[in-house]
């Protein structure tokens, strides 16, 4: 499938973040609601069979990747690199240990990695490579895009019509700076099928309140993007990975624990799907599962399942990370 990406404006607040596995299932509720049944069940066989019709990535900010979960330079390195006055700060003064170990703590807890510093480093991956970069100009590594706030609600009794005592609760939602898009890369044969679907679900709204106008976006083709080359032996996970059997897996890596309901078509029973575990954006691979990456069993219902299709960037750990794998 070709690479392609795309640039994603948000219009209102929204309230679930633009992660790959959620777009993938309202996509498919898409493809339900305008081809039928049929058409929904050939498309989740294809991926059942190891033959993705797509695969899509989280939302980054335009002009950014996720951050490559790279093991951390020793003590002893990071000391040497230190006296060797590799770590120069903006000014170009060679940081003291002290203050290589700052930004080093801030360094290693930012999400996003420049794309133009991605592109000058992804054929020898390193984290103290990285952050030599990032101690030159950590400005470069800010997330600008996103505004995150906290909204206060009250729980309402069904019954009455009045608020329940006790029923205040706080959510978190995301705003986007003005003229701050996100990317959002997709692997298809078929860009314009799949691009029209995209701008269904801005238009309807996306995630969590979207029937009260949160998660409105528009996306558009980036008709100037290149892919670059495939030829690289490594993978950087620009989406949730999961998978029935993750037997095979290698590389560096963080998880978490995903829920959410069953999706906006559910209404009988329970709408919360089970727990289950994924790969976070970000990971560097050097080998995927086999896949096929769809979830089985995390509801009561069978025919509720879960895409997890991966979507990776090529690349290559320098040798100093290649041999501490894991």
């Amino acid at each position: 499938m070709a690479l392609h990406r795309f640039i994603l404006r948000p219009l209102s607040a929204w309230g679930t973040p633009f992660r790959s596995d959620t777009l993938a299932g309202l996509l498919l509720y898409r493809l339900a609601e305008d081809e039928g049944e049929a058409a929904l069940q050939t498309e989740l066989q294809a991926f059942l069979d190891g033959r993705p019709p797509f695969a899509l990535s989280s939302a980054m900010p335009a002009g950014m990747v996720f951050a490559p979960k790279l093991p951390p330079a020793s003590r002893e390195a990071f000391a040497q690199r230190t006296r060797e006055g590799r770590f120069c700060k903006k000014n170009g003064q060679p940081a003291t240990l002290f203050e290589a170990l700052g930004l080093y703590k801030k360094f290693r807890k930012s999400p996003f990695l420049p794309l133009e510093i991605w592109e000058r480093h992804r054929a020898s991956l390193s984290a103290a490579a990285l952050f030599e970069e990032y101690c030159r100009q950590p400005e470069l590594w800010k997330d600008s895009a996103t505004k995150h706030a906290q909204e206060m609600h009250v729980t309402i009794a069904r019954d009455s019509g009045l608020a329940l005592e006790g029923g205040l609760f706080t959510s978190h939602a995301f705003w986007n700076t003005p003229d701050a898009p996100f990317h959002l890369y997709a692997e298809t044969d078929d860009c314009p099928r799949l691009l029209a679907r995209l701008k269904r679900i801005g238009q309807m709204g996306y995630g969590r309140d979207s029937s009260t106008g949160k998660g409105v976006f528009s996306i558009e083709e980036d008709t100037a993007f290149i892919p670059g080359s495939p030829d690289l032996p490594h993978k950087l996970l620009l989406s949730m990975l999961s998978a029935n059997d993750l037997i095979g897996l290698k590389g560096w890596y963080s998880t978490e624990v995903k829920t959410g309901k069953a999706g906006p078509a559910f209404c009988k029973g329970n709408p919360f799907k089970s727990p289950f575990l994924c790969v976070q954006e970000g990971a560097v691979l050097t080998a995927l599962p086999a896949g096929p990456f769809v979830l089985k069993g995390i509801h009561a219902d069978p025919a509720i399942i879960q895409i997890t299709q991966p979507l990776t960037l090529p690349c290559r750990l320098a040798e100093e990370e290649d041999c501490h794998d894991r």
